[in-house]
């Protein structure tokens, strides 16, 4: 009960918040030509973890996702406010519970919701692609769309392992959606390295793309 109470004060927070964000979005139609290489019209964005609340606030309202959250205490706050949302939790995490999270974000994907994966995470190291997200897409023969939102001005936690980012009240998040990557069901594992790499290159130069676009209209 107190986690629920808490879960729609967080709710309602977010909601008052994210009036006060302007958002712009770089790359839609990457996003649509990710939908149409599956049956399902689903695909699994990636993204850093320390880009996590720009992510989630610039799509209030317009998708409902599937994304995993960890089966710790405070993984199920986040996990009751996610849902206050639409979206649909898979518990669990690369150390306790893993696959039957990744059980349960397949099917979801299956049923036609995206998925969204903080893919350096859940501690690390930062920028590095974890091959989960492969196996998710190779699963559900989908594609990995990478998705990099950027804030004209936010907060920085230094002390944490990625630096995580918090958008400051009334700044502008530019929205970037990469170049879908196809992952198809015949991909061997030895390639998955590979396709992380590649991954974890479009969700930078989105970044890089974010910053650049920001840095001309202040001019």
């Amino acid at each position: 009960m107190k986690i629920k109470i808490i879960a729609q004060l967080i709710y309602y927070i977010i909601r008052l918040l994210n009036l006060t964000y302007r958002y712009e979005f770089i790359g839609l139609d990457n996003k649509e030509k990710a939908k149409a290489m599956n049956a399902n019209r689903t695909f699994a964005y990636a993204l850093w973890h320390q880009n996590l609340i720009g992510a989630i606030f610039s799509h209030i309202g317009l998708e409902k996702f599937t994304m995993v959250i960890s089966e710790s205490k405070d993984g199920e706050l986040v996990a009751v406010t996610c849902e206050k949302f639409g979206h649909l939790p898979a518990r669990g995490s690369s150390t306790r519970g893993g696959k039957k999270a990744l059980i349960e974000i397949v099917r979801n994907m299956k049923q036609g919701y995206p998925g969204a994966l903080t893919v350096d995470g859940p501690k690390g190291p930062a920028h590095v692609v974890k091959p989960g997200i492969i196996e998710i897409a190779r699963l559900c023969q989908c594609a990995v769309v990478p998705l990099s939102p950027y804030a004209s001005s936010h907060w920085v936690f230094k002390k944490s392992w990625d630096q995580f980012r918090i958008p400051k009240p009334f700044s502008k998040i530019v929205v970037v959606i990469g170049e879908p990557v196809w992952v198809d069901e015949s991909v061997s594992r030895e390639n998955f390295d590979q396709i992380a790499i590649e991954v974890g290159k479009k969700i930078e130069q989105g970044e890089e793309v974010a910053i650049k676009h920001l840095a001309r209209k202040d001019q």
